[in-house]
């Protein structure tokens, strides 16, 4: 069996480029229209092995026909985005940013006809971001989309050690033990071990009143008493 380089429909290269390279894989099998019929399916996966089987049997009879209805489908055909598709895509409510740049490369990569330089690409992919982050990277240039991932992974990383940090404050204060530790040190100029004297004072949590037996009631007629 040959290793032929996965398409999935979704990735940056064209079917042009896929099927001269599945062509170059095929060796002398390329020679063989029923071969190549049989072959062709096998580097396919995710949306364009979809597309492959929901072909309807017996429609496809010759690999100049298969080539076309590839082509047109995943080329100008229904499975093409354009700009404000991409324009449309947003960070969802805690949606890593990692998974965003993903959605928002997919859509990117299915804009088959759709010109656009790195730099304002990586405008839109930063006018996407979440308030919270997008707020703090104001007034950074970015090159490409590469550059926004980057720097906007540094900013959810700080933000989540920050609310970490604040998580971690609140639960030490609500278990802290109600415990207070005192500590003596006593030694002589002569004795090089110190002696710790260590006193543990237990609280607790809900304190009850201590009543003395000794004490009585204050007596109504004799106050001073």
């Amino acid at each position: 069996m040959l290793e032929f380089v996965k398409f999935s429909g979704d990735d940056n290269r064209t079917t042009l480029e896929h099927v001269e390279q599945f062509l170059l894989q095929c060796g002398e099998a390329s020679y063989s229209d029923a071969l190549k019929l049989r072959m062709f399916p096998l580097p396919l996966f995710g949306t364009a092995f979809t597309w492959f089987s929901s072909l309807a049997p017996n429609s496809i009879f010759s690999w100049a026909q298969l080539e076309q209805r590839f082509h047109e489908y995943f080329y100008t055909g229904d499975n093409e985005l354009r700009l404000s598709h991409l324009t449309a895509i947003k960070q969802k409510f805690n949606e890593p940013v990692s998974d965003y740049i993903k959605r928002f490369r997919d859509t990117r990569n299915r804009c088959f006809n759709l010109t656009i330089s790195d730099k304002d690409l990586a405008d839109l992919a930063y006018a996407g971001l979440s308030s919270h982050i997008k707020d703090k990277l104001d007034n950074h240039g970015f090159a490409d989309v590469s550059q926004v991932l980057l720097r906007a992974l540094a900013m959810e990383s700080r933000a989540l050690d920050s609310r970490n940090f604040s998580k971690s404050n609140d639960t030490n204060k609500n278990d802290r033990p109600a415990v207070n530790i005192l500590e003596y040190s006593s030694y002589e100029s002569n004795n090089e071990e110190a002696d710790v004297c260590v006193a543990k004072l237990n609280w607790n949590a809900k304190p009850k009143p201590f009543v003395c037996s000794v004490l009585k009631p204050v007596s109504q007629k004799n106050p001073q008493d």
